[in-house]
């Protein structure tokens, strides 16, 4: 682990997009204007509309550094992730990975920052980027996670921006800027593409720092989106992303509590959380088919039925189908 592992090592960022050129573009223009240049890049389409595959093949041919690659069906960003980090393992085997979500923009000193600290910290697993939230204007903090002991929830490691220390460590973190060790990916294996969508990123990260140490690099920087209001994830439109997070939960849970009391107990905890939000799903009067998905993702995570099992596409038929799209 000389100095030319973080000088001279070869990094090469893996970024996830579905239609949304837009993000992309100013994704790759961070990426390209590293004050630390970025060896490879790689961008995984998880099969985007035909009009947007055509934009981002034109993003793809403005640089030699930039590898694509077109999934033949939507993985989710799980399986887009799996699939980027498997191909750059099997292309360059690189000394680090860089990851991040396509609406993800690191600033210029970003990989300059996290590579500086990196020759402090050798016994990291990842290092992190602190994300900066440009539509709210505020540090998104949730993004940096404590994970609580029965791994109910997750706590930011500081409650803002301030409040960290130059370096902190963390027990997860989200696909937004985390720089993997080659040697962490080769003992520590791929992101799992089974969880499809919610919670991948927290299971990666956590199954890294539970071995490695994870940290958080205070004047590193990235650049991120905020998502749409939370309360926009209560309507038809969103119910099917609370899917997927409730049934990768229990997945979490099953992965890494090996104690079978503690993990019993994290199940049943967690299930009577889900049926208080069933009943009152009811009582504030929302369709039915809420508490059938939740019903229906309680039954699958205790199953450990992974996968593709809730289709976008095909619930946003439905949805439209009985008149439930609000948009």
């Amino acid at each position: 682990m000389g100095e030319s592992r973080f000088e001279n090592g070869t990094v090469a960022a893996i970024t996830v997009t579905y239609n949304r050129a837009h993000t992309l573009e100013k994704c790759l223009h961070a990426l390209l204007a590293q004050s630390r240049p970025v060896d490879k890049i790689l961008v995984v389409d998880n099969q985007s509309n035909e009009e947007e595959i055509r934009k981002v093949k034109k993003l793809a041919a403005q640089s030699e550094k930039i590898h694509l690659v077109i999934l033949k069906e939507n993985l989710g960003g799980a399986g887009g992730f799996e699939a980027g980090m498997r191909e750059a393992l099997g292309m360059w085997n690189p000394d680090w990975y860089w990851l991040m979500d396509d609406d993800a923009y690191p600033r210029e000193d970003c990989l300059e920052k996290l590579l500086a600290h990196g020759k402090e910290l050798p016994e990291a697993g990842g290092l992190c980027p602190v994300i900066y939230g440009i539509d709210l204007k505020k540090y998104q903090m949730f993004h940096h996670k404590k994970l609580t002991r029965l791994i109910l929830k997750t706590v930011p490691v500081a409650r803002q921006y301030e409040d960290l220390d130059d370096v902190t460590r963390e027990d997860a973190n989200a696909f937004v800027g985390p720089l993997f060790s080659g040697k962490t990916i080769r003992e520590m294996g791929i992101a799992d593409g089974s969880l499809f969508i919610y919670g991948d990123d927290t299971e990666y990260t956590h199954r890294v720092s539970v071995r490695y140490p994870l940290y958080l690099i205070k004047e590193a920087v990235i650049d991120h989106q905020d998502a749409p209001v939370l309360n926009e994830n209560m309507k038809p439109e969103g119910w099917w992303k609370e899917y997927y997070g409730t049934r990768n939960h229990y997945f979490m849970i099953r992965e890494f509590q090996a104690n079978r009391a503690v993990r019993l107990a994290g199940y049943v905890c967690l299930t009577l959380r889900l049926s208080a939000i069933m009943v009152k799903s009811l009582i504030k009067g929302y369709d039915l088919l809420r508490v059938k998905l939740i019903a229906q993702a309680m039954k699958d995570g205790m199953r450990d039925r992974r996968g593709k099992t809730l289709d976008p596409q095909k619930y946003y038929g439905y949805l439209k189908k009985r008149g439930l799209m609000q948009r």
